[in-house]
Parts: C-alpha cells; sequence; structure tokens
C-alpha cells in the first residue's frame, strides 16, 4: 500500500481540493504559530522555543521517516518505538559499562536494531506472517529484552560527552539533531523519489500482484524497507540518548503513536494520499507546535496524548475524504 489511497479523486471532487489541498497543512503550522505568539508573545515567539522544538521534534520525525518505508509498501511496522529504545540503551549501556567506546557503541547500537528490522522483513516477507502480527511481537519481545539488559535501571553513569555532544552542539546555529534530520530527510527523499528503488517501493505499495507481474522481488523489497526501518530507528535511538543523556528502558514505546500520527497526518499534505518525507516533518512540527503553544499557556500535562490521539484520528479522517474512498 504504497499510497494512503489510490486513484484519482472523482470527479465530483472540486478541483481546488485536488489542487491545494496538499498546502492546508502547511497552512495551518503557520495558522498556529501566529495564533500562539499573538496569545504569548513573551515566551513562543523565541529563538529558545525553536531550538527547543528542533532539538526535541527531530527525533520524532526521523523515527516517522522510518514509518515511511513499510507503508509505502503497504505494511505496518509497531517495532519501531521499541526499536528506538533499544537503539538508546544499547548506545548508553556500552559505552557506560565500558564494554565499546562511542563510536563503535553507535554502530552496534544501530546495527542491533537494524537487526530486528531484517527479523521483521524475514517474518512478513518470507514467511508471510501478518505485518502487524509480527511487528507487534517483535515489539514485546525488544521491550522485554530492554528491561531484561537494564534490570529496570536507567544508565546515566559514565556517559561519553561524544555522545551528548550530537545532541548539545549546533552547526551555524542550527541544533545538531535538526541537522541530522535534514540529511535523513534529503536521503529517504531521494532514495523514494528518485531513484529505481524508490519506484520500486511505490509500486509494490500500488499493487502487490501488478509488482510481481512486472517481475519486481516483492519479498526483497518489502525486506528491505523493514531492514531501512529498522536502520533508522536505531539512528534515531542514538539521538534521543544524546538528548537526554541517559538510557532510559521506558523511552522507546512512547514515540510509536507520534510516529504513526506523522506519517498518517503527513500523507493528507504535500503529495496528496502518499506517505511523503516533507509533509511527514511538517506534520511533526504541527502537532509539536499546537502541544508546545498549549503547554506554554499552562494547559494540563494529559493534552499531549489526547491532542496526538486527535491528530492521527484526525489525520485518517482527512486522507479519506480527500480520496472520497475508504483507508
Amino acid at each position: 500500500m504504497e499510497n494512503v489511497q489510490d486513484g484519482a479523486a472523482p470527479r465530483t471532487t472540486p478541483i481546488w481540493t485536488i489542487r491545494y489541498a496538499g498546502y492546508a497543512l502547511p497552512a495551518i503550522l503557520l495558522i498556529l504559530v501566529v495564533i500562539f505568539s499573538v496569545l504569548n508573545p513573551t515566551t513562543f515567539p523565541s529563538l529558545l522555543t525553536l531550538n527547543t522544538l528542533l532539538r526535541t521534534e527531530s527525533v520524532a520525525a526521523i523515527l516517522a521517516i522510518a514509518l515511511i518505508f513499510p507503508l509505502v509498501v503497504g505494511e505496518f511496522d509497531l517495532s519501531v518505538g521499541a526499536n528506538l529504545g533499544l537503539g538508546a540503551i544499547l548506545v548508553t549501556g556500552l559505552t557506560s559499562q565500558g564494554i565499546l567506546t562511542i563510536w563503535p557503541a553507535i554502530v552496534a547500537a544501530i546495527a542491533m536494531c537494524g537487526l530486528v528490522g531484517a527479523i521483521n522483513g524475514v517474518l512478513v516477507a518470507r514467511i508471510g506472517i501478518n505485518a502487524m502480527v509480527a511487528t507487534l511481537g517483535m515489539s514485546v519481545i525488544v521491550t522485554g529484552s530492554v528491561l531484561w539488559y537494564t534490570q529496570g535501571n536507567v544508565f546515566f553513569d559514565n556517559i561519553p560527552i561524544q555522545l551528548t555532544d550530537l545532541a548539545d552542539n549546533s552547526l551555524l546555529g542550527v541544533p545538531m539533531p535538526a541537522v541530522f534530520l535534514a540529511i535523513v530527510a534529503f536521503c529517504a527523499w531521494y532514495v523514494l523519489e528518485q531513484t529505481p528503488f524508490g519506484r520500486y517501493l511505490h509500486a509494490v505499495g500500488s499493487s502487490k500482484d501488478a509488482a510481481a507481474l512486472s517481475g519486481l522481488n516483492i519479498r526483497n523489497l518489502i525486506f528491505s524497507s523493514f531492514l531501512i526501518s529498522g536502520l533508522l530507528a536505531g539512528f534515531s535511538g542514538v539521538l534521543q540518548a544524546a538528548a537526554l543523556g541517559s538510557g532510559n528502558p521506558n523511552v522507546g514505546p512512547a514515540f510509536l503513536l507520534p510516529a504513526f500520527s506523522a506519517a498518517f497526518l503527513g500523507a493528507t499534505a504535500i503529495k496528496i494520499g502518499t506517505f511523503n518525507v516533507l509533509g511527514t516533518i511538517v506534520a511533526v512540527f504541527t502537532v509539536a507546535v499546537g502541544i508546545t503553544g498549549l503547554q506554554l499557556m499552562g494547559v494540563a500535562f494529559f493534552v499531549t496524548p489526547i491532542f496526538q490521539g486527535v491528530a492521527l484520528i484526525a489525520a485518517v479522517t482527512a486522507a479519506r475524504f480527500l480520496r472520497r474512498q475508504e483507508l
């Protein structure tokens, strides 16, 4: 399922809906920025708020991009949140315990998360297990393994400064997490939109039967999408550990819902009905701006998950409305 919904819009759909609907989400983002800047002029429209958003939301955006690859081929990866947590725990655990130095630890953490993605790919593409069942099971296994490895403890001693520098430093005034997001986003966009591999992934998502008749290796393409998802989840876990300066065994699963919300909401922006990188990034920061603006105005802490859940439902509903078909 490359697209959230395939096929042309019905003829009854006004032409302006098709032409301009893709820019609705960016417009909402700008409107939210203006509204919160007016309502809270002393704190919201500031470089501090901008830097905070860039540092904290870049990890979520990279994880949402990781989700795009399985979604493009019509599969779900429910293990990305747990996989992020695995990457964060491994990079902090291996370094704090003196097992590896920082760079080998980063490579090992990302590689292990890639292995989780590869196992997902084998279960789904080779064995034929439903993706939601396979990745949900893998998520539980990874979460349990993280708790076993940490014994429920947080790794915070002997965290190398080189790790925290990945989140604390800036490049030309831009926080490093945002720089990494820009690199990942460009690479993902290029792969999905400008390479034969990306076109093959889209073809599988459009119709597996048609793609198979065209001679594409469906199994390898689905396997590759889960492998990429695992590697990017591991990288986002490393960045999350850098941002926290510690390894918390409970940090990963909380990222799952925001990542799915961003991916589906992003499919209503820029390229309507298609999971796309730019729309996903816009979605991440639209939700983040909404939550941050409300929090700065003193709303209760429980608004965050409610806001994210509403965003996910709104995203799926909007995508269905724009294509006039069932998701």
